[in-house]
């Protein structure tokens, strides 16, 4: 068990590591793709656009927010943050590693687990 809890910390602070490299220094850029953001678009939270996601993730804060972002790759369109989704996938490896998954994620895992099937009522 001991060694198992020692492979997770590697694998967190190696997925860490991983989105810095994904997200460069571009946490000083001017927010063009905010605008092809459709969660950005919604809910006018600089934390949900890529600027914003690279400002936390530079400081090594992963929160649930990044089970909101759509991986729809508007911020393929940013010369800077081309990565994003690839960073979001870690962050959210990070969060399931840590055991802060989403809830419904969860809960459909949990459903695959008992029944084989997501959608199968118990």
């Amino acid at each position: 068990m001991e060694e198992n809890n020692e492979n997770n910390q590697v694998e967190l602070e190696n997925a860490k590591e991983e989105i810095l490299d994904l997200i460069g220094d571009h946490v000083n850029c001017i927010g063009l793709c905010k605008e092809l953001d459709p969660i950005y678009l919604i809910l006018r939270e600089e934390a949900m656009s890529a600027r914003g996601k690279s400002i936390l993730f530079s400081k090594k804060q992963f929160d649930k927010s990044v089970f909101d972002h759509t991986l729809c790759a508007s911020s393929q369109h940013c010369p800077f943050h081309k990565n994003m989704d690839n960073a979001i996938r870690k962050a959210r490896k990070i969060l399931n590693l840590q055991g802060r998954e989403h809830p419904v994620n969860r809960e459909m895992v949990r459903k695959i687990m008992d029944n084989e099937n997501p959608f199968k009522k118990n």
